[in-house]
């Protein structure tokens, strides 16, 4: 079952929001505006009825449709490399497909689940992100930190070509009769 479009988006604007906030901002600004408007605290007016009961009414259409938030942190060489992940969300397990390359903030939704946002963050488990440091340090770290994935991109390259080599020089570039030859030596050995 999925709400139209602007059901949903008349429920956000009942809290005053824009429409992409997840399930825990609108929680929030219900609990605050219907303080506001509640019988225990406001004298009770038709008006403060009308738009208690239309906050409800918004509430409850949001906490079905509204997504969810996850956070996720991952490592920066995950992030580089990408894959899928199982993440436990409340009391169960989800997948979520990481882009190769992906950055901190992303948001991504786990693999059929829209109610679900996950939102991702790349932290270096080696380095406190809470020191403050020069503007020149920063950069001679993020140098390091350039330096350091060309290399290991270099000598990952250089690996897989070799793979590739000789498959080539077994495979490919010895002709059919040729590895029929081997082959039957082999065969007779």
């Amino acid at each position: 079952m999925s709400a139209k479009p602007e059901a949903l988006l008349a429920a956000y604007r009942a809290f005053g929001l824009t429409g992409d906030e997840d399930f825990s901002e609108v929680r929030a600004r219900f609990r605050a505006l219907v303080k506001t408007v509640h019988p225990d605290v406001t004298p009770t007016t038709p008006q403060t009825i009308a738009k208690l009961q239309r906050l409800l009414k918004a509430y409850e259409v949001l906490r079905i449709h509204a997504p969810r938030r996850h956070d996720l942190e991952i490592t920066p060489d995950d992030a580089r490399k990408g894959g899928i992940r199982t993440i436990r969300i409340e009391e169960r397990e989800a997948l979520v497909r990481l882009p190769v390359g992906v950055k901190n903030g992303t948001v991504l939704v786990p693999i059929g689940d829209p109610h679900w946002r996950v939102h991702v963050h790349v932290r270096d488990v080696m380095v406190n992100p809470d020191l403050s440091v020069s503007e020149t340090e920063r950069e001679a770290r993020e140098a390091r930190a350039r330096a350091f994935a060309e290399s290991a991109a270099r000598d990952e390259a250089e690996e897989t070509a070799g793979i590739l080599r000789g498959f080539y020089e077994k495979f490919v570039k010895a002709s059919p009769a040729a590895r029929l030859a081997r082959w039957a030596r082999k065969g007779a050995a």
